[in-house]
């Protein structure tokens, strides 16, 4: 994953070769036809030519294939080191740490992967690749479970690999983006918009990646969290005691206990990468089953960056309330779950979100999380107490 690609070599030759023909980057464009800014971009390497788009450029310009690699001095194969493939995500070493790259809009972003070694990250990409093979030979009724699976086991190495690293980092600046890297997809579906994919595939992950982490330490307390089946959910919705109409499409992943062996459902975790939907699809019925008295948490990476080169994976939450202001300084997102406690509490897995402090007087907590104690952690601890308090209101 580390060397230094060609690209950036023939490109630099490219812009060389154009200059020596005393053309200009707008005389190259008029003959091709091009917009404004193509041949810019792709001399500054910020886009990535396919064959033909190089070869016609070389063509504009009066020159040839040959002339490019010799302007550009490649490297023997013979004797040199193996060139990089030019990749969406790649990692260098920096000292004990790793430097990821990949394209954030604009920008070619770069993000510090702290205690983190090449070895590792190998081994989270080729989990990645291993799992979305399976593409090829599935059915297109398989695919969702397939790209869920892959990209849960992904991320379920990065964590066990990187315990000290911000969970939401590596779901946004590494798994996300592995994901989004077409070499990592089989070639069949290389002309698939992998950004589109990835909200619907990563979606699925989360909730597999929920169950997998906390199932064992539930199922200790006598809980059962799970995601359930379309028939499945319309029945287990179909039974909660709430006034309003529930779409079951709608619920994620379930809880149930078994008092005297008799399955009830006592809440509903809402599974969120980000807030970016959360007040269309998620708000109406968590606060339907909060209202009738079920466990309704938000569990989310709380990840959001604004493009840069060098990212910083703030969350959506913003800043916890400012007793010495008179103004109420909170963002609407917070306001929803500390103010109007539209869920039975929030636990995040960006360690840059802040969390609710223990003081004050709220309707719903915000709490921060990682994965370094899933046995006794703020979700295992609030989802067994609600679990007693609905036990004990539903026999008092």
């Amino acid at each position: 994953m580390t060397g230094e690609s060609p690209s950036s070599s023939l490109v630099g030759a490219l812009k060389a070769l154009r200059e020596a023909k005393g053309l200009s980057r707008e005389e190259v464009e008029e003959k091709l036809i091009l917009g404004p800014g193509w041949i810019g971009r792709l001399e500054e390497g910020e886009i990535r030519p396919s064959l033909d788009f190089l070869l016609a450029v070389l063509d504009a310009i009066g020159a040839s294939l040959g002339e490019l690699v010799a302007a550009a001095g490649l490297p023997d194969q013979t004797t040199d080191a193996p060139l990089a493939l030019d990749r969406d995500l790649a990692a260098e070493v920096d000292g004990d740490d790793l430097i990821v790259t990949f394209p954030y809009a604009k920008h070619d972003a770069r993000y510090r992967l702290p205690g983190a070694s090449i070895e590792a990250f190998e081994e989270v990409l080729e989990a990645m690749r291993d799992g979305l093979a399976k593409l090829s030979d599935g059915s297109d009724q398989d695919d969702p479970g397939i790209k869920r699976s892959a990209v849960a086991s992904s991320f379920l190495i990065a964590i066990e690999r990187w315990p000290q690293v911000n969970p939401s980092d590596i779901w946004n600046f590494v798994i996300a983006r592995a994901y989004m890297d077409p070499f990592n997809h089989p070639a069949e579906f290389s002309r698939l918009d992998f950004g589109q994919s990835w909200k619907r595939a990563g979606g699925w992950a989360l909730e597999e990646i929920l169950v997998r982490k906390y199932q064992k330490p539930l199922a200790a307390h006598g809980i059962r969290i799970f995601i359930a089946d379309g028939d499945e959910k319309e029945r287990l919705v179909s039974r909660l005691k709430v006034a309003d109409r529930l779409e079951a499409d709608k619920a994620d992943v379930f809880l149930t206990a078994t008092p005297e062996n008799d399955p009830v459902c006592f809440g509903i975790v809402h599974v969120k990468a980000s807030f970016a939907e959360r007040r269309t699809d998620d708000v109406p019925m968590s606060k339907a089953l909060v209202d009738a008295g079920y466990f309704s948490p938000l569990w989310t990476m709380d990840g959001k960056s604004t493009p840069s080169a060098d990212p910083f994976n703030r969350g959506e939450l913003g800043k916890i309330l400012d007793p010495d202001k008179d103004k109420d300084n909170r963002s609407a997102k917070r306001k929803d779950i500390e103010v109007d406690g539209y869920f039975s509490a929030c636990f995040s897995y960006n360690a840059n979100t802040a969390a609710t402090p223990e003081d004050q007087d709220v309707a719903a907590r915000i709490y921060v999380c990682d994965f370094s104690d899933v046995d006794d952690d703020h979700f295992v601890r609030e989802t067994v107490e609600a679990w007693r308090r609905f036990d004990a209101n539903a026999t008092g």
